[in-house]
């Protein structure tokens, strides 16, 4: 990890949206503090309330980052795909991790340390100003995602959220129709809906025998892509 040109050009890191713009010599600068793991399916990176020593940077595979009710029982937070970067929220702040992430597929990633990550930001105002302008935008799409959602009647906010899963997760097919490659139970649909788990099967069924979507092995693709424009 200590030859920072290859890294660059081997997981192509400028489409992490935080190193746009970002000189060369700054992300290698960076990439001298980076290691890279990888991480099976079902495996934690992090528990909420672990020590938030380190920044990830998603290259392949999916994450899933979940945070716990006052009642103990899971609340499923957010699904990430390739080139995200995590944790946004706490940022500067926070000391401990606010929710928990758990690898839903097998993933490759780089992580650098919290502490020099924050330190090489810090004296770069364009990287910052960027950061910033990020964790801007990513926390206000959250606070209207969730309002709509309580918004909605139960069936509605299924079809919003398989809306919300093509725009973040979606991927074109050569059909017409789009995919969504990250694996998803009924139960984490109806998590990240705020609905039962009854609900969404029923709405799934429904969306099944109207030729709407199709759903197997955990992977939905959806046949009818308008009609989850809202």
């Amino acid at each position: 990890m200590r030859t920072a040109t290859p890294i660059l050009e081997e997981h192509g890191l400028y489409r992490f949206p935080v190193f746009r713009g970002l000189s060369e010599a700054r992300l290698q600068e960076i990439m001298k503090y980076a290691f890279f793991r990888k991480y099976r399916k079902g495996q934690i990176l992090f528990m909420e309330g672990d020590p938030r020593d380190r920044i990830y940077f998603l290259l392949n595979g999916y994450i899933k980052l979940v945070s716990m009710n006052e009642d103990y029982s899971n609340h499923l937070f957010l699904y990430l795909k390739p080139y995200c970067m995590f944790p946004y929220i706490g940022l500067f702040n926070d000391k401990d991790y606010r929710f928990s992430g758990e690898a839903v597929t097998d993933v490759e990633l780089l992580y650098v340390p919290t502490v020099k990550f924050e330190q090489l930001i810090r004296s770069d105002n364009d990287a910052l100003i960027n950061l910033i302008r990020i964790m801007g935008d990513k926390m206000h799409e959250h606070e209207i995602r969730l309002q709509n959602l309580i918004k909605m009647h139960a069936t509605d906010r299924v079809r919003h959220l398989i809306s919300l899963l093509i725009q973040d997760l979606g991927e074109k097919t050569g059909a017409g129709t789009i995919r969504i490659p990250c694996p998803l139970t009924t139960t984490d649909l109806a998590e990240m809906a705020g609905t039962s788990r009854e609900t969404v099967s029923h709405t799934l069924q429904e969306y099944k025998a109207s030729g709407k979507l199709v759903m197997e092995s955990k992977i939905i693709t959806v046949t009818d892509p308008a009609f989850f424009i809202l």
